[in-house]
């Protein structure tokens, strides 16, 4: 069991129960995990996943009150996206806690796609433990002032692509999951999404990984 008190201080939370942390910060892929384990830390990144999103999204709806929904989604989209969150992992040295097979850090795909679903799962943690207000504080602390730091150059492909159905006066992208492949703890997926007429494919580590993928091949095909 690790020694939780160098994390919490980076955090400034001090968990009553450990258990859901402790869980957290074990990747699936790790060899010290058991099938138990590895589902609930499925579990606590699907839940994280959603209280980031909510929380984020009462952030900065507060924050920038001049903005439209469309500007909103695109923060949003950033500041929970895998490489703003690797990058806030090792910013704030919440990596250094996280135990994951000795090969992750050989692709890139699966250390964005990885650390990011294990620092959503410290969000889930905090949630169960503490509340839905505490883990808002948590990630109004941690993401500071990246809230208004983060620059927003290029929209992300799924807001593009929904930008291109709603002038084209269709319906909404639809996002299908075609197949999985790899082993539990290393899958591959592929999704197909269809706007505009078209259809494209793409692949990723995590099925959000993957629908950028499909939506950015998407957009391509849409503006040749």
């Amino acid at each position: 069991m690790q020694d939780l008190s160098g994390l919490e201080e980076i955090i400034g939370y001090h968990f009553k129960d450990t258990k859901n942390i402790q869980t957290a910060l074990v990747h699936p892929g790790s060899l010290k995990t058991s099938r138990p384990s590895s589902k609930e830390f499925e579990r606590l990144e699907f839940l994280g996943d959603r209280v980031l999103g909510l929380s984020l999204a009462g952030l900065i709806y507060e924050k920038f009150p001049d903005e439209s929904e469309g500007e909103l989604a695109i923060r949003i989209a950033s500041l929970a996206g895998t490489d703003f969150l690797i990058e806030l992992a090792k910013k704030k040295k919440l990596i250094h806690f996280f135990i994951v097979p000795q090969d992750m850090f050989l692709s890139k795909n699966k250390t964005s796609s990885s650390i990011a679903d294990m620092m959503e799962a410290i969000v889930g943690s905090v949630f169960l433990d503490g509340g839905f207000e505490r883990a808002q504080r948590l990630i109004a602390d941690l993401w500071g002032e990246d809230l208004d730091k983060v620059v927003y150059k290029k929209k992300d492909p799924k807001t593009r692509l929904q930008e291109f159905a709603q002038k084209g006066g269709g319906d909404l992208p639809v996002y299908r999951l075609v197949k999985m492949t790899g082993e539990a703890h290393d899958p591959v997926f592929e999704m197909e999404v269809s706007a505009c007429g078209e259809t494209a494919h793409g692949f990723g580590n995590s099925k959000k990984d993957a629908e950028h993928d499909a939506a950015e091949k998407l957009v391509t095909k849409i503006l040749k």
